[in-house]
């Protein structure tokens, strides 16, 4: 009977052991429980068990590039999924904000593909207009077939991956080139009516004798009339006389006059003991005010005619005397 009596506690003991192993949850190799495949938005979590990866479509590749972009630019996308027994499913292509510290996961881009055919390789056109700001995104794909049951994830086909779209590149600050200083246009003397101030056989002389010739120190601000000494020296316009003097080194005995339209004009190196008018003297066009002389810093009889705009020296500037002269010249 003793051993009866125990073959019947084994056999008890045997039933517990079976009901127990049917109620626990089915163990992975490690130690840790599967947990339920659950989801309804075209993806499920990790951990599934073989048995149900091999029932639900998987996201046998996934080639997103370049994974940096700048705005402006979105990535070339390609897709393939695998599912047994079943010829097509339902895609869709999600682009997430990725989750930070003070943001969650959200959702900006929804883009959805349509029915896809098992094992084909798919590549993505996106929606016009799709733009992503600044930042990393996860671009995640998402599948669901005619039973629906909806994209596994695993760590072989995750399914989906980062993106980083970084800012516009500035613009290099160019220094950009001083504008060229516009050019000082040469002193243009207006042309006026007038007498030839010089009443007699006459030469304008070469280069030296020129506005602006270079002179020891200085440049010459006037035009050398050559004539014979002696020669009639004239007021060109109506004016007033405003200096008669004399310097020793440099234009000898000299005479300046305000003219009617507003000009000065300076006459020099007259011969000594000619010039018959004095400061403060109305004069005439034509009327003599002395003669063609060698005084001063002069290398030969001849008289320097100079045109201000403006006061002579006292705020004016002197202008290329050439054209009026000539125009007088033409008039004679």
């Amino acid at each position: 009977m003793s051993v009866v009596r125990l073959c019947l506690a084994a056999v008890v003991l045997a039933v517990v052991f079976a009901l127990l192993a049917s109620v626990a949850p089915a163990a992975t190799p490690g130690g840790a429980a599967y947990a339920p495949a659950g989801g309804s938005n075209g993806g499920s979590g990790y951990g599934l068990s073989p048995g149900s990866i091999d029932l639900r479509p998987i996201a046998a590749s996934l080639k997103v590039a370049p994974h940096r972009l700048r705005v402006g630019h979105l990535p070339r996308v390609s897709f393939r999924i695998r599912q047994k027994g079943v010829r097509a499913v339902d895609v869709r292509l999600r682009v997430y904000r990725a989750a930070s510290r003070s943001r969650s996961r959200r959702l900006t881009t929804n883009v959805h593909v349509g029915e896809v055919r098992i094992g084909h390789e798919i590549a993505l056109r996106w929606p016009r207009r799709t733009k992503l700001r600044p930042g990393r995104y996860v671009v995640s794909l998402h599948a669901t077939d005619p039973t629906g049951r909806t994209l596994a994830r695993t760590d072989r086909w995750p399914g989906q991956t980062v993106v980083t779209v970084l800012p516009k590149r500035r613009p290099k600050r160019t220094t950009a080139p001083a504008p060229a200083p516009e050019p000082t246009p040469a002193p243009v003397t207006p042309i006026t009516a007038g007498a030839f101030p010089v009443q007699g056989a006459f030469t304008f002389g070469g280069d030296d004798a020129r506005f602006g010739a270079g002179r020891r120190g200085h440049t010459h601000e006037g035009q050398d009339i050559a004539a014979a000494q002696g020669t009639p020296v004239v007021a060109p316009t109506a004016g007033t006389v405003t200096f008669v003097d004399f310097q020793k080194h440099g234009a000898g005995y000299y005479v300046v006059m305000r003219s009617v339209d507003g000009r000065d004009f300076f006459l020099c190196h007259f011969q000594k003991g000619t010039i018959v008018v004095a400061p403060g003297q109305l004069v005439a066009a034509g009327q003599q005010l002395g003669a063609v002389g060698r005084t001063g810093d002069a290398s030969g009889p001849h008289l320097h005619f100079e045109i201000w705009e403006g006061p002579w020296r006292q705020g004016g500037h002197p202008v290329d005397p050439l054209a009026q002269l000539q125009a007088w010249a033409g008039g004679a």
